[in-house]
């Protein structure tokens, strides 16, 4: 569910997207060529010449086919798998993996449909409770029955969030950034004007087909404003800009990201019992923080007030002056609420 800020990113690509509104399932979408290449990821080239310490970063990939993902990571210990959201690929998360890689085993997905993780073209795949249960695949493969800690942002928010809820018995602690769990948004866009406003993007995707993105400059706009803030003030390199928009390469790519929407968006107005999986009323048992943006214009606020009753133990860290980059934008900060965290 990519809940994001960047209202340049929106308006470029939703300014594009104003043909009516159809499915477009079945559109074949191919993994890039570097998914087979034995080429090592530029990102984690990049990572290892950047980060601190003797604590490399290596890369692996989990699964085969179309649902094949790709994965890095570093360091030793418990382990913590992080989950990022649209339109982004595993470096998102570059800073935390830093700040803990000297005492966790730390992991950073490309999500299905990003980077260099397979791009399906089925819907299937991208259902909710499907990644779900790939992400507890992943985890155990990685792990084995040991608990572990999940981390998402955006719309990795919403898995990590809503796979806590399914899946209590997996995890020492979960961490949602920028998004809430899957149930408790649709519930409250199903019955919010103001909401559904905000969100009709996410409907727009929904009906996006790979012949409308190639009309327009839609892979340009994504590529160039998606992270152009964060360049500007300083929170990512230009050597890091660079490997951001790379990851942005195609059409095709972007595409395959949007997937995420059809698959688990329906129309606000016919939202049912049926789409707030795990459940309706499900709430998350385990220990979870959730890191908030107070700048993020993405919900309203009275559905970031009711995150807290999404956990029996939740607690919920306001960032003044942050928008919906909180991994990266000032990554300091949400740095430290998660390793306060962690800590207790």
């Amino acid at each position: 569910m990519a809940f994001l800020k960047s209202v340049t990113l929106i308006v470029g690509l939703v300014g594009l997207l104003t043909l009516p509104s159809c499915m477009s399932a079945n559109l074949a979408v191919e993994p890039p060529t570097a998914m087979n290449s034995v080429a090592p990821d530029p990102a984690v080239v990049f990572a290892n010449a950047n980060g601190s310490s003797d604590v490399k970063y290596k890369e692996g990939y989990f699964g085969s086919g179309d649902t094949r993902l790709h994965y890095v990571e570093a360091g030793e210990g418990p382990l913590i798998i992080f989950y990022h959201g649209f339109p982004s690929f595993w470096y998102s998360w570059f800073d935390q993996m830093e700040a803990l890689k000297g005492q966790y085993r730390v992991v950073a997905l490309d999500a299905l449909g990003s980077g260099l993780s397979a791009k399906p073209h089925q819907l299937e795949p991208y259902d909710i409770a499907k990644l779900a249960s790939q992400l507890d695949a992943l985890s155990r493969h990685l792990g084995g029955d040991e608990k572990y800690i999940l981390i998402g942002h955006d719309w990795g928010s919403v898995l990590a969030l809503s796979y806590a809820q399914a899946y209590p018995d997996r995890l020492h602690k979960v961490v949602g950034m920028s998004a809430p769990p899957l149930n408790l948004f649709l519930k409250y866009a199903a019955n919010n004007k103001e909401q559904q406003r905000r969100n009709q993007y996410m409907q727009r995707f929904r009906g996006t087909t790979l012949e409308m993105l190639k009309s327009g400059n839609a892979i340009e706009s994504a590529r160039v404003s998606a992270y152009r803030k964060l360049g500007e003030r300083g929170d990512l390199s230009r050597e890091e800009l660079e490997l951001f928009q790379n990851a942005l390469s195609s059409n095709e790519m972007l595409y395959a990201a949007m997937n995420w929407y059809r698959a688990n968006i329906p129309p606000f107005d016919n939202v049912s019992d049926s789409d707030l999986w795990p459940g309706p009323e499900a709430k998350i048992t385990v220990p979870a923080l959730f890191i908030w943006g107070e700048e993020d214009q993405v919900f309203v606020p009275e559905l970031i007030d009711q995150v807290d009753d999404a956990g029996l133990d939740m607690r919920t860290v306001r960032l003044k002056g942050i928008n919906h980059w909180t991994s990266m934008e000032r990554p300091e900060r949400a740095t430290k609420a998660i390793i306060d965290f962690l800590g207790e």
